[in-house]
């Protein structure tokens, strides 16, 4: 038996790709926790194309400003937010790391 959310061929050692998938602005409220894995239906194209799939979730929030729960496309967590060294990317590439990527 695999991992929760590993396609059995990626469970049993064969090479398999990974797809980070971020939600969209306003989708963080409804698609919290796996929401977006359930209703997205990127897990079914997964299984069958040997694809891992990390979900990591940006929440809204009043400080910093972002009260629609956006992935940082402008500015909000600073002005270096377009960078690999920004807060949001290094978290997602930590994330990465943490799968063995």
């Amino acid at each position: 038996m695999g991992s929760p959310g590993v396609p059995p061929a990626c469970a049993s050692g064969a090479p398999c790709k990974l797809v980070v998938a971020l939600h969209g602005c306003l989708s963080a409220q409804q698609l919290l926790g796996t929401s977006f894995a359930e209703k997205g239906n990127l897990d079914t194209y997964a299984d069958t194309n040997d694809l891992v799939v990390l979900y990591p979730q940006a929440v809204s929030s009043l400080w910093p400003v972002n009260p629609q729960g956006c992935w940082d496309w402008f500015g909000y967590t600073g002005s270096d937010y377009a960078v690999k060294s920004a807060p949001q990317m290094t978290a997602i590439v930590s994330m990465v790391h943490a799968l063995g990527a």
